[in-house]
């Protein structure tokens, strides 16, 4: 009853709120009318959307509400058309206009900034939720004494940082309130809680993405606010004294791409990379690095201009070459694109032609391609990647007591977040409740600590599930991912063990099988739904008796009622099995998913198998492929190949790190996906994959960031079975004499003090961090991946860290996996790195890493952001040994 209260209440405020303004949202007509009649357009072809999506127009509500929600309505990308309500629009979109007319910088954002950047719920890839009702108030109240919109920023960011801190995590991107109930995201996740905050406030923000490093093998996203007509950034939850000032600033200035999606029908000024009737891709690169415009044109086989050729420029980055963007050329073959002073392998194609060419940024005007096929290419390429090169750090002109300030209220805001997250459950608290169900304690304790914040979600399913299938609700909790334990509902949970009873009673798999294959409601990377009662409801019994006895049928169905418009859903949020079922629309993904989730309703073992994501389910002793698209069953004779890996004693070679595979599909190479850091020797010796051409990707960084990468090309028949041996280029460069460091210098731990001397007998690893950023912790995450050698070579790592950037968050002993002789403890002032870099050094970003021998000879150093320091380490250490 108290929640129908509080939906009655919130419903009246609503209705009240959206009879206050009936003037005009959009003011220029002619942008109107384009809304409008796009508006029509998505009414009619969604007519017969369950959720009756735009029904909500037809309430009292005001002209600037009807014409937001028209806006979102016309533009917004099918997840969002499929799986939220009219009424969720409108409460968000009630708030949007609040916050226009409750805060002084409302009244001067322009139009159309207001309606890219501030109306829009969605900010990139997150699954949606109620953020803007759930913190509307907070928010404002924080700001409420603050007229000026760039100190509001500032100080949103503060809020946002006493809330959630970094911490890496699997690639779907929790929702705002999901990342808040678990205080840590990954940067894709603090920046979108971020800029929903900023935009809750009214201020228009935007999410900035590099997607891929040219320098590191990694990614990175913050944010953008629009202050008076100016883009600034921030690291989002990572306050700064001052915008346009973050960690991140000097990595960016060697950036081949950092870019942002505006939602709708965009009308700025602004270097745009894609522009559609829906969205608009921008190219940002411009603020943060120095740029150039390369002109690319596309020939055919005939050498004449190939008009709507795909030009990708792709860049080296975890053992790929990934596409930076997605181009299209004109009806001359042209198309340009702005980039950083790196190097780049530009591909292009057109159906199943295609052709590539590495090209170096700097030394290229223009490119010419003519389009070809496998026939006109060699089987295997050598190519050197560089960077754009690294820059000396811009000086640090903030004043030294903004900084102190900033620091201290960074402590106290840890100081928050951690007071809150130890109201989460204990572990005494997680073993009784286990004791009282009778369960495995240690189990219980596991997936409750998993939990962090929505351990009151997860307890209360355990509570509620009856004893008998005690079992299966822990096998279930374990077989999800991490995340899926931090931000799914109870109900949800419960949902997925009750309706897959009947065939653990009768089950005829081996149990392990079972769990992962029927039980487990995890498909691909989506939100986790309560799609199997909706499913079991939604077909008729007749339906489903021919689903069981021929899953292809089901294919088939799929096929025949379900509309695919990969077009159509451009922020690549996949639908839940309920929206698409309910739409009676789908990308190719969602359509996947949506097979996979109806077989294991019917107790029909499905997965899209590993690799490929080809959707399959298991009959007859073997797994069984699908189309979709054609509506069958497929039987696809497949290749078997065997990966043979050479190299020194002392390497491995790990997928997404040092090699990839990739098949070919319509005029291009698509990464086979499977687990990041699989080693080349935990690959099946057959390895089976369906006939076709190939590609082998294989890359080793270097020392100064440059890889030395290879393509080779291959093709597989069908039955065929073949051996491919590879490894990885070396870098032939001798060891270099960097520095010295004085080893009779001391540090401090324990309340005690120490010479570096006394640790050095077999090298000494030195590691500057500040736990707070996040450079540091990927370095922490990072060195656990060589644990192993590292302990077998006995070389001390010395984690030093300067005690007055010591806060309540800062606990040496949650970095799990690190090499046995790990130590942490402070260098005050940073005298000893100091000490290091010498007197005139520019500003120093950390981590700072340097290896000394035993005699304080310095042969390797590394400063700043970088990903994969742990095997540069082991090169050097590999070259001394």
């Amino acid at each position: 009853m108290k929640l129908k209260i509080f939906s009655l209440v919130i419903f009246i405020f609503f209705s009240a709120a959206s009879c206050v303004n009936n003037e005009h949202l959009i003011e220029d007509e002619a942008y109107l009318d384009s809304v409008n009649k796009k508006f029509q357009e998505r009414k009619e072809l969604f007519s017969n959307h369950e959720n009756d999506l735009f029904a909500i127009l037809n309430t009292d509500i005001s002209t600037a509400e009807s014409e937001a929600l028209k806006f979102l309505f016309a533009y917004m990308p099918l997840s969002d058309i499929a799986d939220y309500n009219g009424r969720f629009f409108l409460d968000n979109a009630s708030l949007a206009l609040k916050a226009r007319e409750k805060t002084d910088w409302g009244k001067i954002i322009p139009e159309n900034i207001f309606l890219h950047f501030v109306l829009p719920v969605r900010v990139n890839n997150e699954n949606l939720d109620s953020f803007r009702l759930a913190y509307f108030d907070e928010i404002h109240e924080r700001i409420a004494d603050i007229k000026n919109i760039e100190e509001a920023a500032l100080e949103i960011n503060h809020w946002c940082h006493e809330k959630v801190a970094y911490q890496p995590a699997d690639i779907r991107t929790s929702a705002p309130m999901a990342t808040v109930l678990s205080a840590r995201g990954r940067c894709g996740e603090e920046s979108t809680f971020t800029v929903a905050a900023l935009r809750t406030a009214g201020i228009p923000a935007r999410q900035i993405y590099t997607p891929r490093w040219a320098h590191s093998d990694d990614n990175h996203a913050w944010v953008e606010v629009w202050v008076e007509g100016e883009w600034k950034y921030l690291g989002a939850c990572e306050p700064e004294p001052v915008l346009d000032r973050g960690w991140f600033t000097e990595p960016a200035r060697r950036a081949m791409l950092t870019h942002t999606l505006a939602f709708g029908l965009y009308r700025g000024d602004e270097n745009v990379i894609k522009k559609k009737d829906k969205y608009a891709e921008i190219n940002t690169l411009a603020k943060y690095a120095r740029t150039k415009t390369i002109v690319i044109k596309v020939l055919d086989a005939r050498k004449a201009a190939a008009a709507g050729a795909i030009v990708e420029p792709r860049l080296y980055n975890f053992a790929e070459f990934y596409p930076l963007a997605e181009l299209e050329s004109d009806d001359k073959g042209f198309c340009t694109f702005e980039t950083g002073l790196g190097d780049l392998l530009i591909w292009a194609s057109r159906g199943d032609s295609f052709t590539f060419e590495k090209i170096s940024v700097e030394e290229t005007d223009t490119l010419i391609l003519q389009l070809g096929s496998h026939e006109d290419i060699e089987d295997y390429y050598e190519f050197d990647m560089q960077p754009p090169v690294r820059h000396i750090p811009f000086p640090d002109t903030v004043p030294l007591y903004m900084k102190q300030e900033n620091a201290d209220r960074l402590k106290k805001e840890d100081s928050i977040r951690h007071a809150y997250m130890t109201t989460w459950m204990k572990d005494r608290e997680a073993v009784d409740l286990a004791l009282s169900m009778d369960i495995d304690t240690a189990r219980v304790k596991n997936i409750i600590d998993k939990s962090m914040g929505n351990y009151s979600e997860i307890s209360t399913l355990m509570r509620k599930v009856p004893g008998e299938y005690s079992e299966l609700m822990l096998e279930l909790l374990e077989v999800v991912a991490e995340k899926d334990l931090r931000d799914t509902k109870a109900g949800i949970l419960e949902d997925h063990i009750l309706h897959t009873v009947d065939y653990y009673k009768g089950n005829e798999y081996p149990f392990q099988f079972f769990v992962d294959y029927i039980l487990n409601p995890r498909i691909s990377h989506e939100i986790i739904t309560a799609w199997r009662s909706y499913i079991l409801d939604y077909f008729n019994s007749t339906q489903k008796e021919s689903f069981i006895d021929d899953p292809g049928i089901l294919a088939g169905w799929l096929s025949s009622n379900i509309r695919q418009q990969d077009d159509m859903n451009y922020y690549r949020v996949p639908l839940s099995p309920e929206g698409v079922l309910r739409t009676g629309f789908a990308d190719e993904l969602s359509n996947k998913i949506l097979f996979v989730a109806s077989c294991r309703s019917l107790g029909i073992p499905a997965r899209l198998e590993p690799g490929t994501n080809i959707p399959q389910f298991f009959r007859n002793g073997k797994w069984q492929d699908v189309s979709i698209n054609e509506g069958k069953m497929k039987d696809i004779q497949r290749a078997c190949l065997k990966l043979s890996f050479t190299g020194p004693p002392e390497s491995a070679a790990e997928y997404y790190r040092h090699f990839t595979l990739a098949r070919f599909e319509e005029g291009r190479y698509i990464t086979l996906d499977y687990e990041y850091n699989r080693n080349v020797a935990d690959f099946d010796d057959c390895l089976a994959l369906p006939p076709g051409e190939y590609m082998l990707v294989t890359g080793n960084r270097a020392d100064d960031s440059g890889v030395l990468s290879s393509i080779r090309f291959f093709s597989l028949g069908p039955g065929e079975k073949k051996t491919l041996h590879f490894e990885l280029r070396e870098e032939m460069k001798a060891l270099k004499l960097l520095g010295k460091i004085d080893l009779d210098q001391a540090f401090f731990y324990d309340n005690a003090s120490a010479e570096l001397q006394e640790y050095a007998d077999r090298g000494l690893l030195i590691v500057w961090i500040d736990h707070n950023r996040e450079p540091s912790r990927h370095i922490l995450n990072d060195l656990p991946l060589v644990k192993r050698e590292l302990d077998e070579l006995a070389c001390q790592l010395v984690f030093l860290t300067d005690p007055a950037a010591q806060s309540a968050s800062y606990k040496p002993g949650q970095f799990e996996g690190l090499p046995l002789k790990s130590l942490f403890a402070f260098d005050k002032d940073l005298t000893i790195l100091n000490s290091v870099r010498g007197e005139n050094a520019s500003p120093v970003q950390l981590p700072f890493v340097i290896y000394s021998d035993p005699e304080g000879s310095i042969y390797y150093m590394s400063e700043g952001y970088r990903i994969g320091i742990g095997e540069q380490i082991l090169k050097t250490l590999y070259k001394i040994n």
